[in-house]
């Protein structure tokens, strides 16, 4: 019998090419000096396909993640895939299916993708892709891939029995396009971006919120500190739940604001957050969370969480402007507002960039249940037993025996 818990060894995928699948916390571990390094020579990766960004996500949610390692003949690794798998209930082929993910999400970062060596990352990808087409998974879902001709050499190099397509997401009722980012350059320094990029009614309205507000003492800001920074965050959130919760519901908000929590102290854990807080007194009115990106000379804005019983409208202006004008100060070459077109954003006066969301999907009715699925396998199981849906456990119960009398090597 296959023991399911264990990681694949890496197998030949095309001529001078292996594939290796690492699904355990040592094994992710073990290859941390490999995935830095390669980090390092990537100008596409980012903070957010960082080891030490990563890891966080991926060793609290266990049996939830497979990453794919392509080496070269001699073993190095010159690309590296992290994906998140999630189980699906088909009613059409009346089966179970592994359905993969970026991984990005399990540590809810901003961007997703590959980390690749770049001067090999054509025949990398396509030996990434030859080799996943042999693995059992029913459809790849990858959104804020940041370069497309990644996420395009991939996905076309899957060959025959794989379809994909690029697809639009739009979030608030249609109004935002959630793969549009709006950033701001910085190279020119503060007084350049007020000077050249925010219309002259905008940066009056800063200089005399400042002056009325700050200069005056009625509000002030701060720095999260390692001193001040689990307060600083705890308020973030409570601000963030009071605000939602009342369109997305308590459960739905919580569930949110904790992931985000978990982002904002992976950044603090990396030395690469960064927040400011408006207080009232001892009143926070509100703060911003960002990530240092130091690799890519950007700052990205994460989340905010706004007292709901504060209604100045300047709370949103003085704490991104303060944000941009540090940023700035302390040399980085782009603030980045993260995800989505909205509004607000626009008075900063940001260039556009896009992010690219790929899904693939693979044809026909081939078994397509992944061993790291076994455990929530299990558990759809039992729940139909409970619920007397006698054709559903046959059917499970079926790929199940299927699964475990599979060889891992197959």
């Amino acid at each position: 019998m296959n023991d399911l818990s264990h990681d694949y060894e890496a197998t030949p995928v095309v001529a001078g090419y292996q594939l290796d699948l690492i699904g355990t916390a040592e094994a992710l571990q073990a290859l941390k000096p490999e995935w830095e390094a390669l980090h390092r020579r990537d100008p596409d990766a980012g903070v957010f396909l960082s080891y030490d960004w990563l890891e966080p996500g991926l060793l609290a949610n266990p049996q939830r993640w497979r990453i794919f390692v392509v080496r070269d003949a001699a073993g190095k690794a010159v690309c590296i895939f992290p994906t998140k798998q999630r189980l699906h209930w088909s009613t059409s082929y009346k089966q179970l299916q592994t359905e993969i993910e970026a991984a990005g999400r399990l540590a809810w970062g901003e961007y997703t993708g590959f980390v690749c060596c770049p001067d090999r990352e054509a025949e990398a990808l396509a030996a990434l892709a030859r080799g996943m087409a042999a693995h059992p998974w029913k459809s790849l879902s990858l959104r804020y891939e940041t370069t497309r001709r990644r996420a395009e050499i991939f996905a076309e190099a899957l060959g025959e029995g794989f379809s994909h397509r690029f697809r639009s997401y739009r979030i608030n009722k249609g109004t935002v396009d959630n793969l549009v980012g709006l950033s701001v350059p910085l190279l020119g320094g503060f007084d350049e971006v007020m000077r050249t990029r925010i219309s002259a009614n905008t940066r009056q309205k800063i200089r005399r919120q400042r002056r009325k507000l700050l200069d005056s003492g009625t509000y002030r800001i701060t720095t999260s500190t390692p001193d001040t920074v689990e307060r600083d965050i705890a308020g973030l959130l409570r601000n963030w739940i009071g605000q939602w919760a009342p369109s997305k519901g308590q459960d739905d908000a919580m569930e949110i604001a904790d992931r985000y929590g978990r982002a904002l102290l992976t950044a603090e854990s990396m030395g690469c957050l960064y927040l400011p807080v408006l207080w009232e007194g001892d009143r926070m009115l509100g703060a911003l969370g960002h990530v240092i990106d130091a690799k890519q000379s950007s700052v990205t804005f994460l989340v905010a969480g706004r007292n709901a019983r504060a209604t100045d409208p300047a709370i949103g202006l003085l704490l991104h402007a303060h944000a941009i004008e540090w940023a700035a100060e302390a040399g980085y070459e782009t603030y980045d507002f993260g995800h989505g077109n909205q509004d607000y954003k626009q008075s900063f006066g940001p260039e556009e960039h896009r992010s690219h969301y790929l899904t693939v999907r693979r044809s026909g009715d081939k078994e397509v249940l992944d061993p790291v699925s076994l455990a929530p396998a299990l558990k759809r199981l039992g729940s139909a037993a409970k619920e007397g849906d006698l054709d559903k456990v046959q059917r499970i119960t079926a790929q199940l025996v299927a699964l475990v009398d599979t060889p891992a090597s197959e």
